[in-house]
């Protein structure tokens, strides 16, 4: 399938589930999160690894929002794109902070996973804070716990990523959550 195919495809995905952010078309935040990846595309070295991040930031909510399963992704995609969907999607669990640890489990194993991540906390909390949403201090708050394991994964993927170009995006991060 072409990108515009696909792209198309995960939209169609959130309108079907009728998923909405902020009450917005759920789009609203797929482009955000790909827009923060186009905006730091120089942090992969390999244009594989950047396209099939994007690819994966149109699906990244699928499987926990939509009732997409990993093998509807694979189907319509790719193995890489799958894996990298499937390793930020959310594992059910009792409260918030057990989720993402359990998440980040996942995450951490997958340096394209863990870029896609940042970039969708990034766009969760710049809206919040735009948009005077109390989930603004919720994800500061998360982001206290999240940055160090997720610095110190990428810090075992450095030949597979552009260390300067990933400071600017963790730089930005750190901005806007205070740090």
């Amino acid at each position: 399938m072409a990108f515009i195919d696909l792209r198309n495809e995960a939209h169609q995905i959130y309108l079907k589930a009728n998923n909405l952010y902020d009450s917005k078309d759920y789009f609203v935040h797929i482009e955000m999160v790909e827009d923060l990846l186009i905006k730091h595309k120089k942090i992969f070295k390999l244009e594989s690894d950047y396209n099939n991040t994007i690819i994966a930031s149109w699906f990244h909510d699928v499987i926990e929002d939509c009732s997409t399963s990993y093998e509807d992704i694979l189907e319509i995609s790719n193995n890489d794109v799958a894996a990298i969907v499937l390793a930020v999607t959310d594992v059910p669990a009792e409260n918030r902070l057990t989720k993402h640890l359990l998440t980040m489990i996942k995450t951490v194993k997958d340096y394209r996973a863990i870029v896609l991540k940042l970039c969708d906390i990034l766009a969760n909390t710049v809206y919040s804070k735009e948009h005077c949403n109390k989930m603004y201090f919720r994800y500061v708050k998360e982001y206290e716990y999240r940055r160090p394991i997720f610095t110190k994964a990428l810090s075992f993927y450095k030949t597979n990523l552009n260390q300067e170009n990933l400071n600017k995006l963790l730089l930005e991060l750190d901005e806007i959550n205070q740090f």
